[in-house]
């Protein structure tokens, strides 16, 4: 089940590393309350998200000095010049031009109010590129790896940022996702139904039996049809999944479902998780996935956190924070807490291994 370790980190700052349950609906670490017991004096409340503050801001900063380095970003360090390049398809393709010198203009100017307002602009870089080229070209290749990149430090900034969000219920958190999801550049496609009858896809009810959008995750949000988290997050994935398995995964619909999903699935773990750091001790443990670590990996690395010394521990927080900052939690300013569920495969053998390289160089006193 769930359990926490000794203190481990850099001393005097304790860490502490647990085997979490997933978060679920109703108030943190309590029975299941369902979304029509939410707490009434929350009825209307919306959270507005992160705020860009002037560390934050800093750090938004250095993300896209540091993506402007690449060598393919080159082409997106200016507006397009479609006269000059004689595209005269693309303003009438692409609507909301951007690029990366006009992000770092407004950061300069303090124009982001929001993280998400900051991350939307550098998303609308690479949803341009992908809408306007084909999805075997360069560009498209170039701008999904640039993405790639950018949402991997836009996580950091929100795993930095999540401790400004209230003291909110889940279902007012759901909303905040959704809401972010709905404004993602790259989601418009995934806003309302599927017109299927006037696209003339004759098909598409045969391959897609149980349709979803977000518009209608929405309405039965408002209406208190979602009895956890995860009946919720199964619906927003439905609406992806669905344009995948109609569209293929190496289509551009498919490949731009994937982006805003894997972005989706990062908000709810952080944001739902925010707020519910100390499950009850019986809680039961998150049900093994395929290609993340089973809990028996994490009770034998939970075990080894057990028996290693302060130094060793702080090594892990830095592995871990580096390539897998969401599954750090700030308690306060005098503690760090390591959720296993959330690391990921990659980042979960990598600590392990280091985990018992130190039991092997330095036996536990």
């Amino acid at each position: 089940g769930a359990g926490t370790s000794p203190p481990v980190g850099p001393h005097p700052t304790p860490l502490t590393c647990r085997i979490a349950r997933v978060a679920s609906c109703g108030a943190a670490g309590g029975a299941m309350d369902g979304y029509g017991h939410r707490d009434k004096r929350q009825k209307g409340v919306a959270a507005a998200g992160i705020q860009l503050d002037d560390n934050l801001t800093k750090k938004a900063d250095a993300v896209v000095k540091g993506l402007a380095k690449r060598s393919m970003a080159a082409i997106f360090l200016e507006p397009v010049d479609w006269k000059a390049l004689n595209l005269p398809d693309y303003p009438k393709i692409v609507k909301h031009p951007m690029d990366l010198g006009t992000i770092q203009d407004r950061l300069s100017k303090g124009h982001y109010v929001y993280l998400e307002d900051f991350a939307d602009d550098l998303r609308l870089v690479w949803k341009n590129a992908m809408l306007f080229n084909a999805a075997d070209s360069v560009y498209f290749k170039n701008a999904k790896q640039l993405n790639d990149a950018a949402e991997k430090k836009l996580g950091e900034l929100e795993a930095e940022g999540v401790s400004q969000l209230p003291a909110l219920d889940a279902p007012v958190k759901c909303e905040l996702v959704l809401s972010e999801i709905m404004k993602h550049p790259m989601a418009e496609w995934f806003l309302e139904p599927v017109d299927h009858i006037n696209l003339g896809l004759s098909d598409y009810l045969n391959v897609v039996p149980n349709p979803m959008d977000l518009s209608t995750v929405q309405r039965n949000l408002k209406q208190d049809k979602y009895s956890t988290v995860e009946s919720f997050a199964a619906d927003v994935k439905l609406t992806f999944d669905n344009c995948v398995k109609y569209n293929g995964a190496n289509s551009m619909f498919g490949i731009v479902a994937m982006i805003v999903s894997a972005v989706f699935d990062r908000k709810v773990q952080l944001y739902l998780a925010q707020g519910q750091q100390h499950p009850p001790r019986s809680a039961q443990p998150v049900p093994d996935r395929d290609g993340w670590p089973s809990f028996s990996q994490k009770k034998k690395f939970y075990d080894a956190c057990t028996k290693l010394n302060l130094v060793d521990l702080n090594s892990i927080v830095k592995m871990v924070h580096k390539s897998c900052a969401s599954a750090l939690q700030h308690n306060g300013d005098k503690e760090v807490e390591l959720d296993v569920d959330n690391l990921d495969m990659e980042t979960f053998n990598k600590v392990f291994k280091h985990a018992k390289a130190c039991m092997q160089k330095e036996p536990a006193s």
